[in-house]
């Protein structure tokens, strides 16, 4: 990776965080350039304006979980765990994002809420190939056409789990997540899917509190 790409990807990890901890309302080139230790005319240099730049972000971070479901699901893991993996993986990210500042994004940059809905219907090509793994090895039931469950889990998690779905509700969106997959696994993997779930949640957890 050259000089240039090198910085881009710098400005663009921490302008994700940024925008995450500010909401697209306080963002600002200036607050970045500062953390980062850079001049706003660097900055500008990549991205003109301010509004190139929140969607550059976007797109950076979109493309950073596509990558991770691809490689999760061409990985030699056990479907079943992959299925937790790329699910662990979107919860530890939302964990980070605010309801409330995501709704900002969906209000005032409606074209990149687009590029947010259009890639999560996306990713139900990576859910669609685990589910049907899982059912050939006899870890999902096998009288369910797994390319249909995958598109309504992933038109579900895209038309329902909405910013203002949760701020209405008064909804944790990590803790409902957790719990739309269970609903979910429940019904579609065999006795002994949910048994290799239950193992792998149980070593994760042991993990988490050794790692405490």
């Amino acid at each position: 990776m050259d000089k240039n790409n090198q910085s881009k990807e710098h400005i663009l990890k921490q302008g994700f965080e940024a925008l995450s901890r500010e909401g697209v309302r306080f963002f600002t080139v200036e607050s970045l350039a500062g953390h980062l230790g850079m001049s706003k005319k660097t900055i500008y240099k990549f991205f003109p304006t301010k509004e190139i730049l929140i969607e550059k972000i976007v797109r950076f971070f979109t493309g950073m979980v596509k990558r991770k479901f691809k490689s999760v699901v061409e990985s030699d893991e056990n479907p079943v765990v992959k299925f937790n993996q790329v699910m662990d993986f979107i919860v530890k990210k939302i964990s980070h994002i605010s309801m409330d500042k995501a709704m900002e994004v969906k209000i005032r940059y409606p074209q990149v809420w687009h590029h947010i809905e259009q890639f999560r219907l996306d990713l139900r090509q990576y859910i669609a190939a685990i589910f049907k793994e899982a059912q050939e090895k006899g870890l999902a039931k096998s009288d369910i056409d797994m390319d249909v469950v995958a598109t309504i889990y992933m038109n579900i998690v895209n038309y329902t789990f909405q910013p203002e779905f949760f701020l209405r509700n008064n909804l944790a969106p990590v803790d409902t997540i957790r719990l739309f997959v269970k609903m979910v696994t429940g019904g579609l993997f065999t006795d002994k899917g949910l048994e290799v779930m239950k193992q792998h949640n149980t070593l994760a957890t042991q993990h988490i509190k050794g790692t405490k």
